[in-house]
Formats: structure tokens, C-alpha cells, sequence
């Protein structure tokens, strides 16, 4: 299957391998842990770089994919020049795994997470999703596959300035939302988790760049979703502040999220179980 698209139309805003089954079903929905995942009583964070190997018992690895990228290509059209981005591109996500997306800037790291997230669609290619193949959805399915499936984290938070910190957490249910849940309590409880329990009712002009990314990890949470994609999560935060928001992320990979994240940074994707390295439009390890 050969698709073109029009730059113009496209609109996006030793290592370790450690697999955790996840219990996900489509009408329930668990948070990721009832202590929370900040406790404002313990001490300062200390940030340390490595991979975390305590997380997952070895009864709850699984090599279940939940993410497969099969001989993908992306270009674009720029008048009458075909721009390519992405070439043959195969990766596997295991379900409960935290992957690095690395490489530097214009390698296509971020394009391959546009579609890994149904934020765009393949030149050539597939992409599968839990089972889902992106080529045999229509637009309807795909938006829906994605508001439950995926949440996101962006390097510049992309919060709503007039709502609230829980307005915005509780805005992607106004697409999609599980049956039978209370998205507001929910909305709620997820603030509690990353320890902003005390700035529910403020705005983003009110928080500093770690409150915000918080408010933007929760909202990613609302709806449960099987993967958290981050594209360059503590891009626009300090150290210290960068180190505490990827220790949320640590957080949530041990309660089986799978993580998928995007940086540049060698010190950043020492977080993660396993490294990816994008250069020029390929994959140079896929380990």
C-alpha cells in the first residue's frame, strides 16, 4: 500500500529487556497505584541515572508485543519532490516494556512516534496496535483506538490555558471514555498520584514546568491507555525537575504500563529498559 501526503496536511502536535503482563480490560479501569506515585512527605528526589531491574518479578514478564512496526516507510510531497523520512522501520514493543527512542534531531524519532501513536499514517507499511492493524481502520475506529489505547506526553505540555489543572486532565474523556467510570473522580485521583492534590483549581499559568508536565502525565492517564508515548517529556524542565517527572515515568512502568519515549539525550534513555537509536530515517539497533 502507497500513500502520499502532503507536509501541509499533516498536523502532530547490555541492555535490559523487562515485559510485565498487563490486566487492561475495556471496562474497567485501575489506577496505576493506591500509594500514589509522588509523596510530597518523603525526602527531596535524588536523581539516578540506570536502569531500574526491581520493578518487574519475573512472573509478570510476557513477550507479548503491543506495539509492531512492520517494514514502514514515511515521505512526504513538497510540490513535486518526494521527501523521505522514515525507511524500512521494524520495531517490536513488548507489553510492560520502557523503550528509548533515541537519535538527534531530524532523524525521524519523532515521525515514527507520530505513528506509533495514530497521529499519521505510513507511506508503506504496517502498524499494529494490540492486535490492530492502522491500515484496515477507518478515521472513526483509529480516533478511538488511540483516545483509549494512548496517551500522551509532549515536550511543551500542550495544556488549555483558560481550564483548570483537573479541567485538562478531564478533557480527553469529552472524546472517548470507558464505560462506567467516573472521569472526574478519576480526574481526581490521578492529580492525588502525582502530587498535585493542592493545585486541582489552578491554571497552567499558575503552575511551574513540573506541575504542568504532571498535569500532562495525568491527563495522558485519564482513559487507562495499554502505552504512554513521550516525546521529549523534561525537554523544557531543569534537572532536578526533569529527574522527578522520569521517576513518575519509572513509577508507572513497574504498575506494567508499557513507555515509549522519545529523547536525544544519552543520560534520559538510561531510564529505560532498552535503547532504539534513529539516525537518518533508520533504525541503527534493534535489540
Amino acid at each position: 500500500m502507497k500513500m502520499k501526503t502532503s507536509i501541509k496536511d499533516v498536523s502532530a502536535p547490555g541492555d535490559l529487556i523487562l515485559e510485565t503482563e498487563v490486566d487492561n480490560p475495556t471496562l474497567e479501569v485501575e489506577l496505576p497505584s493506591k500509594e500514589g506515585l509522588v509523596n510530597s512527605n518523603e525526602e527531596s528526589f535524588k536523581c539516578k541515572l540506570g536502569r531500574s531491574k526491581c520493578l518487574k518479578s519475573d512472573e509478570h514478564r510476557t513477550t507479548t508485543p503491543v506495539i509492531e512496526v512492520i517494514d514502514v516507510k514515511k515521505s512526504y510531497t513538497l510540490g513535486d519532490l518526494e521527501v523521505p523520512i522514515l525507511h524500512d522501520i521494524n520495531l517490536e514493543v513488548r507489553e510492560g516494556e520502557f523503550l528509548a527512542i533515541m537519535g538527534p534531531s531530524g532523524s525521524g524519532k519523532s515521525t515514527l512516534m507520530n505513528l506509533v501513536g495514530f497521529l499519521d499514517r505510513p507511506t508503506e507499511g504496517t502498524i499494529i496496535i494490540k492486535g490492530l492493524d492502522i491500515n484496515k481502520l477507518s478515521d472513526k475506529e483509529v480516533a478511538r483506538l488511540r483516545g483509549l489505547e494512548i496517551g500522551f506526553v509532549f515536550q511543551t505540555f500542550n495544556l488549555i490555558p483558560r481550564l483548570t489543572a483537573l479541567e485538562n486532565v478531564e478533557l480527553p474523556t469529552y472524546a472517548n471514555t470507558r464505560s462506567g467510570v467516573n472521569t472526574h473522580e478519576r480526574a481526581k485521583e490521578l492529580l492525588k498520584l502525582v502530587g498535585l492534590e493542592d493545585r486541582m483549581y489552578h491554571k497552567p499559568g499558575e503552575l511551574s514546568g513540573g506541575q504542568s508536565q504532571r498535569v500532562a502525565i495525568a491527563r495522558a492517564l485519564i482513559n487507562d491507555p495499554a502505552i504512554l508515548l513521550a516525546d521529549e517529556p523534561t525537554g523544557n524542565l531543569d534537572s532536578k525537575t526533569g529527574c522527578e517527572i522520569l521517576n513518575i515515568f519509572r513509577k508507572l512502568n513497574g504498575d506494567g504500563r508499557t513507555i515509549v519515549m522519545i529523547t536525544h539525550d544519552p543520560e534520559i534513555a538510561g531510564y529505560a529498559d532498552r535503547i532504539v537509536l534513529v539516525k537518518d530515517g533508520i533504525i541503527q539497533n534493534a535489540e
